[in-house]
């Protein structure tokens, strides 16, 4: 993922691993059709009250409800957040979800829930563990999301750490480190190399390009502070709610 919005040159940052956040699923208990219709509004739909995850982050959490709404995860309207705090109050008082971080990942795996947002590259992983696992990206969008290097500015042995960089990023070792943990390499080569053998379909290995719908995230450091008081507020009232 080259020319990301916070790096447009690539002056400042190497990518070495890049994906997004969809919806892992469970193919025997949660529909096609369900999750095209209702995209995220799926995580409303009380045919599968008690049996959903939410992902203890307050960025994701809360790009998933502005989506639903067909807000942009970038907007600064203090409405449209409002809205999307009225949407997960919705979700943890009326749809029971467990809220949950890494662990995610292997309950995802062993079916524990129909539905969880998740990683692409913990998707990749779960689908791999379990036949039964899907992964689907609404068309309301999503976060897309790259994992870089950079030097800081008072590194002590830059050259090092670029030679570390070279490193990492050469095919071999991009090729073993994307295998091991299931996100998808910026290295190209790698990327299509393992998207035809170890992850050979498992769609949630190549995240879609080009969506409009899609976005990268900004910073804005008032608006995410707005974010994280915001989910606090929901944790406390899933925490009521039980």
């Amino acid at each position: 993922m080259l020319h990301a919005s916070f790096d447009p040159n690539n002056d400042y940052s190497v990518p070495y691993f890049w994906g997004s956040v969809g919806i892992s699923y469970d193919k025997r208990k949660v529909s096609l059709a369900d999750l095209e219709s209702e995209g995220y509004n799926i995580f409303l739909d009380t045919k599968y009250k008690g049996d959903i995850y939410l992902y203890d982050s307050e960025r994701d959490s809360v790009m998933m409800a502005l989506k639903a709404l067909g807000y942009s995860m970038n907007t600064k309207d203090t409405s449209q957040l409002n809205q999307a705090k009225d949407w997960l109050s919705q979700c943890v008082t009326t749809m029971e979800p467990e809220i949950v971080t890494d662990e995610i990942i292997d309950n995802m795996a062993n079916a524990r829930k129909a539905l969880g947002l998740v990683y692409s590259g913990d998707a990749a992983y779960i689908m791999s563990e379990n036949k039964n696992m899907g992964f689907f990206m609404p068309k309301e969008g999503t976060n897309i999301w790259t994992d870089a290097m950079v030097i800081p500015k008072n590194a002590s042995h830059p050259k090092l750490a670029m030679e570390f960089m070279k490193f990492v990023t050469n095919y071999s070792e991009a090729k073993k480190n994307s295998e091991f943990v299931g996100y998808t390499s910026p290295n190209l080569k790698v990327e299509n190399h393992l998207a035809k053998t170890t992850f050979k379909g498992i769609n949630a290995y190549t995240p879609r390009t080009k969506y409009s719908q899609d976005e990268v995230f900004g910073y804005d450091a008032k608006t995410r502070k707005v974010i994280a008081e915001l989910w606090s507020e929901i944790k406390v009232i899933a925490s009521n709610a039980e």
